[in-house]
């Protein structure tokens, strides 16, 4: 596996997650019934009304509800783009207790199942310490699964399974093992 790292989308790399997000929100509208291709091709979140967007950044802006007050990332495998990570902190959107949400997490396809997922999600994970929560919907069957595993070996299996396991809760203030 290449050296995987995670950077800050400031600048011109904030242009990266937004031009990876279209192809994150094509691989979850087979999961959710709310995310439908629309008249122009493109995925869209229904409950906002048709005809919505009609162009790649269109569909981003459309789409990208909070994510203007959460923290973006570029996963990079070997120095090249190869997903994103998408973190919020914004205390109005996240649930009591809970003090960051792993929201968006996208590995492009060529780079699956080549442990770049994990190694990226470990040092998202590792970028704030306090009261976390990952969720999953719950028809993605590989997102449960890596989750679940994902979550449960970095915690030693000190976390909260909720909303019959597409939600997870842990607390990482203390350093964890890896």
């Amino acid at each position: 596996m290449s050296e995987i790292r995670l950077t800050r989308a400031l600048g011109a790399d904030a242009q990266i997650v937004r031009n990876m997000f279209v192809g994150y929100f094509y691989d979850m509208s087979q999961y959710d019934d709310n995310l439908i291709i629309n008249d122009y091709g493109l995925p869209m979140w229904a409950p906002f009304g048709l005809p919505g967007p009609r162009t790649a950044e269109e569909c981003v802006s459309f789409n990208w509800w909070i994510r203007d007050r959460c923290e973006l990332y570029v996963i990079r495998a070997g120095g090249s783009p190869a997903g994103f990570v998408i973190i919020c902190a914004d205390a109005a959107h996240l649930p009591d207790g809970v003090e960051y949400e792993l929201m968006d997490f996208y590995v492009a396809p060529r780079y699956r199942r080549q442990g770049v997922g994990r190694r990226a999600a470990r040092l998202a994970l590792d970028l704030h310490r306090g009261a976390w929560v990952v969720y999953q919907l719950a028809r993605n069957a590989p997102a449960l699964r890596f989750w679940h595993a994902l979550v449960a070996d970095y915690t030693g299996g000190d976390f909260t399974m909720l909303d019959e396991g597409t939600q997870q809760r842990f607390n990482n203030t203390e350093a964890l093992r890896h």
